[in-house]
């Protein structure tokens, strides 16, 4: 056969691919008229700035796009690429000409609908509706087409105005005849190609350092919260929030009664030390993995135990250290909403929930309004984790990551830069930063599989298990900063506050309950030395960061907060965190379990530190007023968090 002869024998094919181009480029071009339409329906409210600004936000739907047509796509594109003479019939070309037109029409639909109920929710419509109005006659919501009937006719006639256009797309003209095992082949290797290729852009990119593309990474494109709707698109938010789960709406009292047990509006400004540093700038080092295990300093009850953190230890003597302190959840990725908007996690981490469009309290933010420029440091590729992400929604103006580093001689080889090249970075570019200024630096190499530079491998104590080497070379690394920056004209008008992202258990028995897990140091270092001291009194939290910091400083607005100022001991100290759909409380001496339900457990932990003995139905205990406390504490939580009413001091219920 010539070379003519089989070019012809695959052209049924050629145009087949052709089409299923023609038909992925057509879906685009109907994703962004939506999102037009979404734009100018809704520019009061989207407080878009400028043409550049609006421009970098239909730039970057393309990529919630490209995942949501991928996905909607897949049984398409598979059918067109069936390695089978059928696929080139008539019957089997109006079969799939009915179905992309049924998914698009489908996509227009939805897309156009949030064009309406955003203006109800100020976010995209996500699978929790279906559990919001699942006990409502869903032949109710007919009524929007009727009262919006200018968007509802806008539809029809944009769905007309598709079919149309897409006929016009060329088909295959006939079935192939000749060469058909040629061709079943290159059909099969296409089909396999193409399903690699849309698992691999729906998942958002080929690299193993990010997470698949969530709802949160519309943040990267945004300026206001309320924007991150004209970015994403409403399939995009559904498919990516299916399976996720929604928390209940506690009803355990009413609610005027919840303040009387819990309060989450909080007003700074009673403490002995409130505004005391008015003006500072506040750097925020989130350690990774920093247990408070790995601190001899604060284990010295532990006969013969020095602890990895050499430095720390050093430090903690010259500073304020909460030695009774927690974390409130137990990846990474729980960290920053807890430290930076004293949000525990919704089930799952937030920023992967169906809640991670929501308006949040923001420590940065709030900063920033009271004139603090603002940035955050972490060593690892831009993306990774979702951090550039979500700290763009918490109001953080500068963003300092791998790239900005750029100088790949010193990536460790798996997340990214080593920490004591990185903070010497961090240290040097805090001088470049407006004061008073906020900046958070989270440290990487204390992660698995805890490596050390070659350097450093016969020079610092391996321990016990492979993670206490890397503490100690953290440790070794957040010296060489503090020499650094002691140097620095910024310093001494300077807090300092060092905190973990989570706890890991690592040989210590004392360490390996539900509780010990949870235990972190959180210290401030004031280099003037006037704030110095150690609290074993009183619990502490990653929560509890987002108003005291903003109280040291001076800010005496209201705020909500499901965190609490350890300076206040006017207000209750407990610690609330999620354990898989398991609640624990802190309070006092005292361990609750709760799953929302009934109370599965109870601890004294100072008679029963190692938690083996159960009192939840024994006498005597303080569960008759730690119990309420915690319903109320959900029961406020999760309403707010459910309707978006996370930063409204008093909404109505």
């Amino acid at each position: 056969m010539t070379s003519k002869s089989f070019a012809s024998a695959l052209a049924p094919l050629g145009a087949q691919v052709r089409l299923l181009l023609l038909r992925f480029l057509l879906s685009f071009v109907v994703y962004s008229i939506c999102r037009l339409i979404f734009c100018l329906y809704n520019q009061d409210l989207l407080e878009v700035g400028t043409a550049g600004q609006v421009a970098l936000m239909f730039w970057g739907g393309l990529r919630f796009d490209l995942t949501a047509i991928l996905y909607t796509s897949l049984l398409l594109t598979v059918l067109s690429l069936l390695p089978l003479p059928l696929a080139y019939s008539r019957g089997y070309q109006r079969m799939l000409t009915g179905l992309y037109r049924v998914i698009t029409a489908l996509a227009i639909v939805l897309n156009l609908g949030d064009v309406v109920y955003y203006r109800f929710t100020l976010k995209r419509t996500t699978m929790a509706v279906f559990e919001e109005f699942g006990e409502e006659n869903p032949f109710n919501f007919l009524r929007f087409f009727i009262d919006y009937w200018g968007i509802t006719l806008l539809g029809i006639a944009f769905i007309v105005a598709f079919c149309i256009i897409e006929g016009k797309l060329p088909r295959p003209r006939r079935r192939p005849t000749e060469r058909l095992w040629t061709l079943s082949l290159i059909s099969l290797v296409l089909l396999v190609g193409s399903i690699y290729l849309s698992i691999v852009g729906a998942r958002g990119g080929f690299t193993s350092e990010t997470r698949p593309i969530t709802l949160s990474n519309a943040n990267i494109y945004i300026r206001r919260p309320q924007q991150r709707a004209l970015v994403l698109n409403t399939p995009f938010c559904l498919i990516r929030t299916i399976g996720k789960a929604s928390l209940p709406e506690y009803q355990y009292m009413p609610f005027a009664e919840v303040p009387t047990h819990f309060n989450s509006v909080y007003t700074p400004g009673t403490t002995p030390v409130s505004g005391k540093y008015k003006g500072r700038n506040v750097v925020l080092i989130i350690w990774e993995s920093f247990a408070r295990e790995w601190v001899g300093g604060l284990n010295e009850d532990i006969p013969g135990y020095r602890g990895f953190t050499p430095f720390v230890d050093s430090l903690m003597k010259r500073s304020y250290v909460f030695a009774n302190a927690y974390a409130n959840g137990v990846k990474s990725i729980d960290a920053m909403p807890s430290i930076f908007s004293s949000v525990i996690k919704p089930h799952v981490p937030f920023v992967l929930s169906i809640y991670s469009g929501n308006t949040i309290p923001s420590l940065p933010a709030r900063l920033d309004s009271m004139g603090y420029s603002t940035a955050f440091f972490h060593g690892a590729p831009n993306g990774s984790m979702g951090f550039n992400a979500f700290v763009m929604q918490a109001g953080i103006k500068e963003y300092y990551g791998k790239t900005e580093y750029a100088n790949d001689k010193d990536y460790d080889g798996h997340w990214g830069i080593w920490d004591e090249k990185f903070l010497q970075y961090v240290a040097r570019e805090l001088g470049k930063l407006p004061q008073p200024f906020f900046a958070a630096e989270f440290t990487l190499s204390s992660h698995h599989p805890f490596l050390v530079p070659d350097e450093y491998k016969q020079v610092l104590p391996k321990g016990t298990i492979p993670m206490h080497q890397a503490v100690a070379y953290t440790d070794m690394a957040l010296r060489k900063f503090f020499e650094t920056a002691s140097k620095q004209p910024w310093y001494d008008n300077t807090l300092f506050v060092i905190v973990a992202d989570h706890a890991v258990p690592g040989a210590l028995p004392q360490y390996k309950t539900s509780v010990g897990t949870f235990r972190i140091p959180i210290i401030i270092f004031d280099p003037r030395g006037e704030l110095v001291g150690r609290d074993t009194e009183h619990l502490a939290c990653q929560a509890d960061l987002y108003p005291t910091i903003l109280d040291l400083v001076g800010d005496e607005r209201p705020m909500v907060t499901f965190g609490g100022n350890p300076f206040d001991t006017a207000r209750p100290r407990f610690v609330v965190q999620d354990m898989d759909g398991i609640y624990q409380m802190l309070e006092g001496d005292y361990a609750l379990h709760f799953d929302g339900q009934k109370v599965t457990a109870l601890y004294n932990l100072k008679t029963d530190p190692q938690q083996r003995h159960d009192l939840k139905d024994q006498p005597g205990t303080p569960l008759a007023s730690m119990l309420p406390r915690l319903k109320a504490y959900l029961q406020d939580y999760a309403w707010r968090m459910k309707y978006n009413k996370l930063t409204e001091l008093h909404p109505q219920r």
